[in-house]
Parts: structure tokens; sequence; C-alpha cells
């Protein structure tokens, strides 16, 4: 077994790219390597990036008086902390991750291949691990502020091809996982998009790009390169997982998106930047230009997500004012009822009092009463709720446009 303590980095590796474009596929060709543990895709820790940047905001909101401050914590600090804390928890569950592995095999023996495994030996170091969530495309930023060292393969597919899985991939078995051909290419561009912008601002020695076709048709070519870059040996293992196909969409032979709906500007530039990408990746340093744009993108993402605790506050503030309201309009409306209630009540009475009393007719004008108190009555009755609904909606809609 390699030495590996002294080998590459130390930092965890990520895949990244649009969904269905492989990255669940090389998540398990490097997780069959000796030092690289698999992970199942995570998903939180790109929320929780975010999380923890409005929470560093909070710790020295007041200045010197605020706690992170005072202890004098920055923010490479404070992120790398909590990254530190993450990646020894996931090393330290090594054991129950293969003991759950194995428990899977066991329950259900079809879903096992030998190529798709944790470990495959106890005297494997697995001093890294790699996670292939394809949503941690958009937050390439925030993971790096977690793990300084970790470092991005971004697996990059045809867009035409990725957009036809898409629209076959049902994650569960029912529902599909876009609705529109619009949908899958907005989804394709803004990943692909945000891993570009990553390989510019970082640099080819922290994000790698490797074509998807290159994976399948030239594989240990392609594994061997990841590898590399990664500062690991090349290992056989790495190439058995693709003789399998896995969390295939079953793409019909005959299956070509062509919704008339889409919009054919965004088809082209998604294409146009499909086509660029399947050129061979050339080296090259980070840009200082694109690193500015790609820490702003993090920092707004941020700032949003501060602003939605006070945003949530004034919307119940908003919410209590217009209950109040509505209370005192329906007491006015319930007022109105009685009120005319006891008008249809007092002129029933009178005119029952007439026909008792006389052993005739009530008069013209009580008869009138009566009626208008009925059809009054009546109409109160059967708008009283359509009414309120469309009065409410009114009160509502113009407290929006303040």
């Amino acid at each position: 077994m390699a030495n590996f303590q002294t080998r590459g980095g130390k930092g965890p590796i990520f895949v990244v790219g649009s969904p269905r474009s492989g990255t669940s596929i090389l998540t398990w060709c490097l997780g069959q390597h000796a030092n690289i543990l698999p992970q199942e895709e995570s998903v939180w820790m790109g929320e929780l990036a975010v999380s923890l940047g409005v929470q560093f905001q909070v710790g020295h909101k007041r200045g010197e008086r605020s706690q992170l401050s005072a202890i004098g914590v920055d923010r490479d600090v404070f992120f790398s902390t909590f990254g530190d804390a993450i990646n020894d928890l996931i090393l330290r569950h090594r054991s129950s991750l293969e003991q759950n592995s194995l428990l899977s095999a066991e329950q259900d023996p079809l879903q096992v291949h030998s190529a798709f495994s944790v470990s495959r030996s106890s005297l494997e170091p697995k001093l890294r691990w790699v996670d292939g969530t394809p949503e941690y495309s958009l937050y390439i930023c925030g993971l790096r502020k977690l793990f300084p060292d970790a470092k991005f393969v971004h697996i990059v597919r045809d867009v035409k091809a990725a957009v036809n899985s898409l629209l076959n991939f049902r994650p569960d078995g029912h529902l599909a996982f876009v609705e529109t051909e619009q949908q899958a290419y907005e989804y394709w561009l803004r990943t692909v998009q945000a891993c570009v912008q990553a390989e510019q601002a970082l640099g080819s020695q922290v994000v790698h790009r490797l074509r998807y076709d290159d994976l399948v048709q030239r594989p240990e070519w392609a594994i061997r390169r990841v590898l590399e870059f990664l500062g690991e040996p090349f290992m056989s293992a790495c190439i058995e997982p693709l003789v399998t196909q896995i969390n295939s969409s079953k793409v019909p032979e005959n299956f070509r998106a062509s919704d008339p709906q889409t919009d054919t500007n965004l088809v082209g530039q998604a294409q146009q930047l499909s086509e660029q990408l399947q050129q061979p990746p050339v080296d090259h340093p980070p840009s200082s230009y694109a690193m500015h744009e790609f820490v702003a993108a993090f920092s707004q993402r941020v700032a949003y997500a501060a602003g939605l605790d006070t945003q949530y506050g004034l919307a119940n503030h908003e919410i209590g004012r217009l209950a109040a309201v509505i209370s005192r309009l329906l007491m006015k409306l319930n007022w109105c009822g009685v009120m005319l209630a006891a008008q249809l009540l007092l002129a029933i009475a009178v005119n029952l009092a007439v026909v008792t009393s006389r052993q005739t007719l009530p008069t013209t004008d009580k008869l009138l009463w009566l009626i208008t108190s009925v059809i009054c009555t009546g109409a109160y009755v059967v708008i009283r709720p359509t009414s309120l609904r469309h009065l409410v909606a009114r009160i509502i809609h113009k407290s929006l446009q303040k």
C-alpha cells in the first residue's frame, strides 16, 4: 500500500457540474481509490456555508464589543474551523458508512456491485473524501471557504445530451426532475456557468475540467488525469465502476427535445457555451477579476439570507396588523347583520300584530317594509362571505403595494 500520508493535498474533493452529466459515476470511480472515501450526495454543506457567512456578520456586528471581534477570529479562521470539524466528522464515521453499506447489501443484494465499494480493505487509509452533489456547483465559493484545501472536478457534458437526460430522469421513479425543456436548459446553464466562473476565479490548480465523453470513451486516460490533478497515484479499481450503468435516465433512442415554447435565445446561449467547453481545456492561473466577481456573488447570497430574518419579522408584523383590521371589519359586518335581522323580526312582528288584531291584511307600507327587510337580510346572507373575501384581498393587495 502506497504511503498516502505524504502524497497530495489533504482536502476533500467535490465533483460538480450539471445534473445528468456524470457526477455520480465519477464520484464512485474516485471513491474506489484507496485514499478516497466516497460519500452520498450531502446537499447541506452549501447552505451551511451561507448560514455561517450570516452568523459571522452577527459575531462582528458591534465591532470590538462583539464576541468574534473581541477574540480576534477572522473570516477565514471562522469558516475553516467548521470545515475541519466536518472533515473530521466524516472521516471518523467511515466504519458506520461501511456497516450501513453492508446492511444495505444484505437487504437488497441486486443493488450491490463489487465495483461500487465504500472500502475494499481495512488497510486502505481513506484520508480524504469525495462528494458528487451537483447542486454544489452553485456553492463552490462557500465550500472553498469551509475547506481551503478542497479540489473541484467539473465534469461537463454536451448540453443536448444533458437536457435529454434531465427530461427523462425521475429520481423517485415517478416525478420528473424538470418539467419542461426550458427548465432543463436553464438548469444546465446556471450550474455550468457557475462552474466556469469557479474555474476562472480559482485556476486550474483548484478546479479541473473533465469532459464526460472522455470519461466514457477513454476512461483510463481521463481517470489518470483526474488523479494526477488530485495528487493521487493511479489505481485500476477507479475504472471498474464505468462498466456498470447507474442512475440512468433511460432516454429512448429516438427522443429529441423540441418544445416550441422553449426560448431559442436561451438554447443558443447554452449550445454556444457547450461547444466551447467541449474543446480541450488549457491550464490557466487564477483570475483576480473573476475572483472578485466570484466572492461578490457569495457575499450577495449571504446578504440576502441575512435579510430574510428582517423580512420575516416585518411580514409577521404586517400580518398581525391586517388581522386586527379584518377583525374590526368583521365586527362591523356582524353588527350590520344584527341590525338587519332585528329590522326583519320587527317587520314580521308588526305585520303579524295587524293581522291578529284587526283580522285584516297589513297596509301597503307595512308589507313593503317586510318585503324590503326580507330582501336585504337575504342579500346580506348571500353576499357577505364573497364580499368579505374580496375586501380582505383588496386590503392585502394595498398593503403589499406599500
